[in-house]
């Protein structure tokens, strides 16, 4: 029973291991111009687009009718590396995030975080955290 046992915790500690080295862009949702994708739920979220050309690009997020203010994403682009290029937090319309940057060819990053959100005293979100994240490229002449 005790070499099970061992054999056992040895599986879980490799598993966890395996677990904790995972890159959260891996799981990124792609970003298509012009599409908003809608967010429902709070948490950081990472979201992706390629560029094939320089361009000016605008991210921003889209809070509902009655969220301003409950609701308030913080965006943080990143390069290809995950190394932090630009962030806002509330110089979009209703306090949203905007950020307006003209972007070399490559694969980029945005993580969205909502620092407001917390879960109530029994550990459960008393609420949804609605907002949606919208990109715009705009193609160099």
């Amino acid at each position: 029973m005790t070499r099970v046992t061992g054999l056992l915790l040895l599986s879980l500690l490799l598993l966890t291991a395996c677990a904790g080295t995972s890159d959260p862009r891996d799981l990124a949702i792609e970003l298509r111009p012009d599409r908003p994708f809608e967010v429902m739920t709070p948490g950081q979220r990472y979201f992706t687009f390629t560029l094939e050309a320089p361009a000016r690009v605008v991210l921003e997020s889209q809070t509902f009718p009655g969220e301003t203010g409950l609701v308030s994403p913080a965006g943080q682009l990143l390069d290809a590396n995950g190394e932090l290029v630009e962030r806002d937090w509330t110089s979009g319309t209703d306090s949203n995030f905007r950020i307006e940057r003209r972007l070399e060819a490559g694969t980029w990053y945005l993580r969205v975080t909502n620092p407001h959100a917390r879960p109530s005293a029994f550990g459960f979100m008393d609420r949804d955290y609605r907002y949606s994240v919208l990109l715009r490229v705009e193609r160099d002449s």
